[in-house]
Order: C-alpha cells, then sequence, then structure tokens
C-alpha cells in the first residue's frame, strides 16, 4: 500500500464533522491555513463523515462509499487528491455518491414500513447531495442534486406534518423552496432558511424534525443565490438576501403562516444574507438568525490569500458570483467586493429594533467578531452567542437547539 493510499485510508476513518482552523488571520495581505484538518487527508471535497450522518446518511455507507472512492483506479485531476477521478466510472465522487443514493432509494421502495421507507428515502437524499457539491452547475451534479429533491420529498413522510415543494418568484423569476408544516391548522410561525455556499436546502430537515417541528415553527428552505434551485440567480449585486426576502414576502400571503412571526436565518454564506436581511429589511421580519457569516473583512482578501483556501469552496463562491470556476483568483478577488455589508454601507445607519440572535466561534477565519460587533451596533435588541470552540461555524444540533428556542422568545 503507498504513501497516498495509506492517507487516504485514514482519512475515510478520521473524517471530521466541522471544519477546524487556526485562528483569524492578522492581516488580510497573509494567507489563511486551509478550512481542513490534517485527519482528513488532502481531499477535494470536505470529507465530513460525522456531519452527512448526523443530517440522516447511515455511516456504514458512508464510510464504504469514501473507501471505494479512495482505493479506486483511474486518471485524477490531481494525482494526490483521492477524489478526482475523471471519468464518470467506479471510483468518481458523483458516481459513487449516486450509487449510494439509488441503493438506498431502492431499499425505500422495497421496504413495508412506511416510517423505514421515509428513513431510507432521508439517507438517499443525503448521498445525493453530497454527489452534488460544490454545486458549481456541471451536469453530473445538477443530476444528483435533482435526485436529491425526490428522496426528500419522500423522507418528508417522516414529519407529523408536511413537507412540499413550493415555487415562490423574485423579479418575475422562479426558485424551488420547500415548505415544512407542522400538523395542525396555523397559522404557524415560519423560519425561512439557507445555509452555506456548498449545502443546498436538502440537509435542514434534521433541523426541521428536531427542534422546529416539535415548537409548531414551519420552515421554507431554499438555496443561496447561484446554486440548486436558486441558479437563475447570483449575487454579482452585493444583495445576497434577495431570495430570504422574496420567500418572506410569499409566507405572507400563505394562510397558514403567521405573517406577523416570519424569521430568517442563514449560517457560513447564508449567514451574509440574514445579517443583510436585518440591516436593510428589517422591517419585513420579525427576526433575524445570523450564524458565522463573513460580512467584510473576508471579501477584502488578496489573490495569495484565496490561494491558501480549499478549491472546493472557492470553486462553489466563484459560481455564486456568476463566474467560472476557471478564473483567477486575481479576477474573484476583484469580484468579492460588492459582498462587503461595510462597503454597502449597512453598518452605518439608524437603530434596528428588530431582534437579532448572532451566533459564531471566538476564532473565525472568515467571520472575525469585530466585523460582527461593527454590524451589530445599530441593534437595539441584539443577543450574542460566541461559541469557545475553534473554525469556522459550530455543532449543528447545539445552535439549532438555541436558535427554535431563541424563535420562540420572539414571537410576536
Amino acid at each position: 500500500m503507498n504513501k497516498i493510499t495509506k492517507s487516504i485510508l485514514a482519512s475515510c476513518a478520521l473524517a471530521t464533522m466541522f471544519l477546524t482552523v487556526a485562528p483569524v488571520v492578522a492581516s488580510a495581505q497573509e494567507a489563511p491555513p486551509s478550512f481542513r484538518t490534517e485527519s482528513e487527508g488532502n481531499w477535494y471535497h470536505p470529507v465530513e463523515a460525522e456531519m452527512w450522518s448526523y443530517a440522516g446518511g447511515e455511516r456504514t455507507v458512508i464510510d464504504a462509499t469514501l473507501a471505494k472512492i479512495a482505493v479506486a483506479k483511474g486518471e485524477r485531476a490531481n494525482a494526490e487528491q483521492p477524489d478526482t477521478i475523471k471519468a464518470y466510472s467506479p471510483g468518481h465522487w458523483v458516481y459513487e455518491w449516486v450509487a449510494a443514493g439509488d441503493k438506498a432509494m431502492e431499499e425505500s421502495a422495497a421496504a413495508a414500513d412506511t416510517k423505514v421507507k421515509a428513513a431510507k428515502a432521508h439517507a438517499a437524499s443525503i448521498y445525493f447531495h453530497t454527489a452534488s457539491a460544490p454545486h458549481t452547475n456541471d451536469v453530473k451534479q445538477l443530476m444528483a442534486l435533482d435526485k436529491a429533491g425526490k428522496a426528500y420529498v419522500e423522507a418528508g413522510k417522516l414529519a407529523k406534518g408536511s413537507v412540499t415543494e413550493v415555487a415562490i418568484e423574485h423579479e418575475g423569476k422562479p426558485f424551488g423552496a420547500y415548505l415544512h408544516l407542522p400538523p395542525g391548522e396555523g397559522p404557524f410561525p415560519v423560519l425561512v432558511m439557507s445555509n452555506g455556499s456548498d449545502m443546498a436546502k436538502e440537509t435542514m430537515f434534521v433541523y426541521y424534525l428536531k427542534h422546529l417541528e416539535p415548537k409548531g415553527i414551519a420552515m421554507v428552505t431554499l438555496d443561496t443565490p447561484g446554486m440548486g434551485d436558486s441558479r437563475n440567480f447570483d449575487i454579482t449585486d452585493g444583495v445576497t438576501d434577495k431570495l430570504h426576502i422574496a420567500a418572506a414576502d410569499w409566507a405572507r400571503t400563505q394562510p397558514k403562516l403567521d405573517g406577523k412571526n416570519i424569521f430568517v436565518q442563514g449560517v457560513s454564506f447564508g449567514g451574509n444574507a440574514a445579517m443583510r436581511a436585518w440591516l436593510a429589511n428589517s422591517d419585513k421580519v420579525a427576526g433575524v438568525i445570523h450564524g458565522c457569516g463573513p460580512l467584510n473583512k473576508a471579501f477584502f482578501a488578496p489573490p495569495k490569500a484565496i490561494d491558501g483556501l480549499p478549491k472546493f469552496t472557492i470553486d462553489g463562491i466563484k459560481v455564486r458570483l456568476g463566474l467560472d470556476p476557471s478564473v483567477s483568483s486575481e479576477e474573484l478577488a476583484g469580484n468579492l467586493k460588492v459582498l462587503s455589508l461595510a462597503k454597502q454601507g449597512l453598518f452605518e445607519g439608524s437603530k434596528i429594533d428588530t431582534p437579532i440572535l448572532a451566533m459564531t466561534t471566538n476564532a473565525d477565519p472568515i467571520a472575525p467578531l469585530d466585523d460582527l460587533d461593527a454590524a451589530l451596533a445599530r441593534g437595539t435588541n441584539v443577543k450574542r452567542v460566541v461559541f469557545d470552540v475553534p473554525g469556522h461555524c459550530m455543532d449543528h444540533d447545539v445552535r439549532e437547539a438555541i436558535a427554535s428556542a431563541w424563535i420562540l422568545d420572539n414571537l410576536n
């Protein structure tokens, strides 16, 4: 067994849930360390077996799929990265995860018990979604994400209420979302939710099942502009919250949703959108939950700093900005500045009474605390929670428990 294969297999066994990093870079002129830990090995995709398992996948299937990719034979785009096999064949990242998803859907179809059928479909949606990242709108990635959507709807039978696909419009163009309704007549308070630049709306079912539905809170999940069912849009205008606000406006027209209690949440790249919604559109929401979103300094990183970040992450961000993944770091650096909420003038202005919950870590490499504090200075009803853990963002289960309880505390 060669050195690379040993490293690959070790990374499968030690795949970690969260991306850990060194402390925040002191100067934008310094290249930051990778988001990855050494235990993850040298993969193009982040290897997050525990997170995929938490989100609904089966750990044995996840580990077996990673192992297949690790030992596969074939020409790789990067000889040092096991998950970069070029041919769509055994060992190819999308191929293997789609195969895992297809098998789970077959098991779902064969199961007699409704809950087992739905659980298998839920696992399939995670495998298909894993195949589709980083959502660069590659044909094979889109095929996998389409399968994830179909599996997600089937998984909706795990809920006590209902999960349906809905179409929402922004400036005459539609984007897809999922509406999750608790059992009962309503109207229900509702959370409009998105994740970051590499996690689509098919990853948020556990949040709803575990923390929102039991509290009688509905959820609308959507993709950030430039990916998934929001790929008809991009963020070249810097208006990262436009689809969140469109979803909030749509929610006000739905009889089962409480128009006076519409909350917006975003995590990581979605956190930028959530903060922008609070700074620029607070009159349209009852409250905002911001999680570890880059707000200002990260968008002024020089090309050298961008080169120090994982290509997986950067490829996704390029596409969200309407750029081809092949463009240079110099071109990306020039386009990122539009996303700075400080540059947009949103750190200045009148006081905001709409409540906000802001959660982050104390050493996030892309979301420094001074950026967060500069934004929150406009608020009169601010809850700031800083986790004493390393890296970008914090544990899903903990932050989701805090967020759902905060919603109940801030209902109109």
